[in-house]
């Protein structure tokens, strides 16, 4: 059970979320929730900036002695230019260390972990198709492929542009999957997609934000009907699922959310910052207060 909630003082430390324009994010009351009950002195705040201003806030945070943030989009990218970050070309969380600030992804580690609440294992899949092409899509690739390396499978990226080409091959080049193909993002190449893999047990994953745009993918709809119960269907929104997750509800296919990875992604931020997280249960039910 949570303790007391600690008053706020002159010792009580800063975390946050560093985003533009996501004041729907759940992760505020995920990780003050954990805070009470691992009895941390901290506070999680959300941070909206324009981009133009990250720097300068990164700065300022550090002098304030803030303990860590998290980063969505769009800054993972601009914030993995301005840290430590491994190379890293997308990052989620930042933790201080005394050397200044260090940048680390936990979203391919978060998803893989998410995939328990369907439930599911990336081993069971023959073939993975995503859409999307960004930031996550290419870490949940890398760790996709981490976690097949013994058993390689098919990945298809359907892409939004050729921007993310390199980037996507260069996720899976230390642990090369089977195939990987990239296609157009259109709904015309999705469906050809799930005719051609039909057979295998495939593992379909929605990454893109084009739901939080106004462009629902209800044309990707149609193409459901190729998708048999052995499949597994995942939206990585959380807050406005797409169409090809309310479709696969709908006809009964198996289907997760977003949720499953955002609480296992605040979970992992957690062991970075504190080196201790909530469980799962914890926050799941402090996710639905919310």
């Amino acid at each position: 059970m949570p303790s007391a909630e600690l008053p706020v003082s002159g010792d009580t430390k800063l975390l946050g979320i560093l985003s533009e324009g996501a004041s729907f994010t759940l992760s505020p009351a995920l990780h003050n929730c954990a805070a009470k009950i691992l009895n941390k002195n901290e506070i999680y705040v959300h941070f909206d900036l324009a981009s133009m201003h990250v720097k300068t806030f990164l700065d300022i945070f550090w002098h304030l002695g803030g303990r860590g943030l998290n980063v969505t989009m769009p800054h993972k990218n601009l914030v993995a230019s301005l840290v430590e970050s491994n190379g890293l070309a997308s990052i989620n969380t930042l933790v201080r260390s005394e050397s200044g600030w260090k940048g680390f992804s936990t979203d391919g580690e978060g998803f893989l972990n998410g995939l328990a609440q369907a439930p599911a294992h990336v081993d069971e899949f023959d073939a993975v198709i995503i859409l999307g092409s960004g930031g996550a899509a290419q870490a949940v690739l890398s760790a996709i492929a981490s976690a097949t390396k013994d058993r390689p499978i098919i990945a298809v990226i359907h892409r939004r542009s050729k921007n993310n080409d390199q980037k996507i091959l260069a996720a899976a080049s230390n642990d090369p999957v089977l195939m990987l193909t990239l296609r157009s993002m259109d709904a015309a190449s999705f469906a050809d997609t799930l005719k051609e893999t039909q057979g295998l047990r495939r593992l379909v994953i929605q990454a893109t934000s084009a739901p939080k745009h106004g462009d629902t993918l209800l044309s990707y709809v149609p193409a459901l009907q190729y998708l048999s119960k052995d499949d597994l269907l995942v939206d990585m929104i959380y807050d406005k699922p797409s169409a090809l997750y309310l479709g696969a509800l709908e006809r009964g296919l198996r289907c997760l959310d977003g949720l499953p990875m955002l609480i296992e992604q605040a979970r992992l931020s957690q062991l970075l910052w504190w080196g201790q997280s909530a469980s799962y249960d914890e926050l799941l039910l402090a996710a639905k207060k919310r």
